[in-house]
């Protein structure tokens, strides 16, 4: 079955490295640079996970996007993965508390550290 996630980021870079990675093993990605963009993506792919930079160019990614996934019936429980530059315990703690699965700093896990995560979340619950 293939898979289909949603990327959060402004930085190209990083979102055309998780592509590649991503789509070699069976899952679409979507990206998205802004919020604007990233709740539109999320109303047209549905993705099974998302993965969210907590600082995108327009205005704190946590606050915007977090909201309109948790507000939103249809997208509530799919995991989001914080990927970010901020290595803040108590913001880790306060997403964690909201409902967010992982808060991942950007540098501090390999690619495929990464994937695994991904994939622990997208396999089917036993």
């Amino acid at each position: 079955m293939k898979h289909n996630i949603l990327i959060i980021d402004d930085d190209s870079l990083i979102v055309n490295t998780l592509q590649k990675k991503f789509s070699t093993f069976e899952i679409d990605v979507y990206s998205a640079n802004t919020p604007e963009e990233a709740k539109d993506q999320l109303d047209k792919a549905n993705p099974e996970l998302v993965i969210l930079d907590l600082l995108l160019t327009e205005n704190d990614g946590s606050e915007g996007v977090l909201d309109y996934i948790k507000s939103k019936e249809n997208l509530k429980d799919i995991p989001v993965l914080i990927l970010t530059n901020m290595d803040k315990p108590e913001l880790r703690k306060l997403l964690l508390s909201q409902g967010v699965k992982e808060y991942l700093i950007k540098g501090s896990l390999t690619l495929d550290e990464l994937y695994e995560k991904v994939l622990s979340y997208l396999e089917p619950k036993k």
